[in-house]
C-alpha cells in the first residue's frame, strides 16, 4: 500500500493493516504481560518458598525437572503452557497468579498440611494394592476418632 493510499484510507476512517513495517520504525513488542511484581523467576521462587517447596518437591509434585524449573527461576521468560499449568497446581494457584497478571492469594495451608498432601501425591504413586490398604487403615483410623468424639 502506498503513502497515498494510506493516507487515504485513513482519513475516510478505514483501518490499515500493513505487515511492513517502514524503514526506520521499530515496533514494541512485549515478550510477556506487565507482571504484578518482579519478573517471572523471582516470582516463581518467592512462590515455591511460600507453599514450602524445594526445587526437587517442587519437581516431585509438578512432574517438571528441578533442572527446569532453576532454570526458570533464573530468568525472566515464561516456560511453555503446559509448564505453567503444571508449576500453578503443584503451588495450589492459578497460571494467572503465577505469571503476574494477579496477585497470589496468600497461601493459608499450613506447614503440616503441605506435608501431608505431598505424601498423598507420593501414595497416589503406589499400586492399587497398596492404596487400598493404606485406605482401609486411615479409614480405621478416622472411624475410631469419630467414635471416640462421640462417647467424650
Amino acid at each position: 500500500m502506498t503513502q497515498a493510499q494510506t493516507t487515504s484510507a485513513q482519513k475516510s476512517g478505514c483501518s490499515v493493516l500493513s505487515s511492513a513495517t517502514p524503514v526506520g520504525w521499530s515496533v514494541s513488542r512485549e515478550k510477556s504481560p506487565p507482571s504484578v511484581h518482579g519478573n517471572f523467576g523471582e516470582r516463581l521462587a518467592t512462590l515455591r518458598r511460600a507453599a514450602g517447596f524445594s526445587q526437587r518437591q517442587l519437581e516431585t509434585a509438578s512432574g517438571v525437572s528441578h533442572r527446569m524449573i532453576a532454570y526458570y527461576e533464573k530468568r525472566d521468560a515464561l516456560p511453555p503452557g503446559h509448564v505453567l499449568s503444571s508449576l500453578a497446581e503443584a503451588l495450589a494457584i492459578t497460571v494467572d497468579e503465577l505469571v503476574g497478571n494477579e496477585r497470589a492469594k496468600p497461601l493459608r495451608r499450613s506447614t503440616a498440611s503441605r506435608r501431608l498432601q505431598r505424601r498423598l501425591q507420593q501414595l497416589e504413586k503406589l499400586p492399587l494394592k497398596d492404596r487400598k490398604a493404606l485406605l482401609a487403615i486411615i479409614d480405621t483410623y478416622l472411624e475410631r476418632h469419630r467414635l471416640l468424639q462421640r462417647i467424650a
